[in-house]
């Protein structure tokens, strides 16, 4: 099972595996970065760093340490961007080459089971989940989660160059059902980007989970 190769360009590598069993060994100074952890969240850090380690190896890269920022992002190596998510079972990474024009990747993985209402509001507005709602078998519900889950891929992407916290709020999503794509738009400006700008996706639903990815290339930075 894998979620995101269908969804990415395919010069970029993923790696995807299940949270289950003991955790992957990390290298000392991963290890010293979780050492006080619960071991759930040992188990997702270790699971998916072993997934980004994988997806370098795919792009020829030897294994190497991805330490932890103080906003807690992985650091990745200069001429590598990458990303890296986890459902409650299943993690995956996806790393690509700079010298390809890869500038940045956000990946996300939910669990496909609605959103619950109290959160609709401060997750999406109400035309933006209509929008989502006209997907076959989509509910309400639903629709916010997959809001949600396109927002957090476009948050994770832009972090990379904007180094902005940014609310639910901050983004409109727009979405061609039938081609699986989608656009967040910028409700405000956040340089490098500017109100309008929008930040480009694909999403999928699939074995009760749904999965979005937004990447940026360096023809689309200013």
């Amino acid at each position: 099972m894998g979620f995101f190769a269908t969804l990415l360009d395919p010069r970029i590598a993923v790696a995807e595996a299940p949270l289950s069993g003991e955790p992957p060994d990390l290298p000392a100074d991963e290890a010293l970065s979780i050492a006080h952890a619960v071991p759930r969240r040992r188990l997702e850090f270790a699971t998916g760093r072993d997934c980004a380690r994988q997806a370098m190896a795919a792009l020829g890269y030897a294994k190497a340490s991805i330490p932890r920022g103080q906003d807690r992002v992985p650091i990745w190596p200069d001429d590598l961007v990458g990303n890296i998510t986890h459902a409650d079972d299943w993690a995956a990474a996806a790393v690509a080459r700079r010298d390809q024009g890869f500038v940045a990747i956000g990946i996300d993985l939910e669990r496909a089971a609605a959103l619950p209402p109290d959160l609709w509001a401060s997750v999406c507005a109400p035309e933006e989940q209509a929008k989502l709602t006209v997907i076959r078998g989509m509910t309400p519900g639903l629709a916010a989660r997959l809001a949600f889950c396109m927002k957090e891929a476009a948050f994770k992407c832009q972090y990379a160059l904007s180094r902005a916290m940014l609310e639910f709020a901050d983004l409109a999503i727009d979405v061609d059902a039938e081609a699986g794509t989608f656009a967040a738009a910028y409700r405000k400006a956040v340089p490098p980007f500017d109100v309008h700008d929008r930040l480009f996706g694909r999403f999928a639903i699939a074995a009760d989970h749904i999965a979005s990815a937004v990447v940026v290339t360096s023809e689309h930075v200013r």
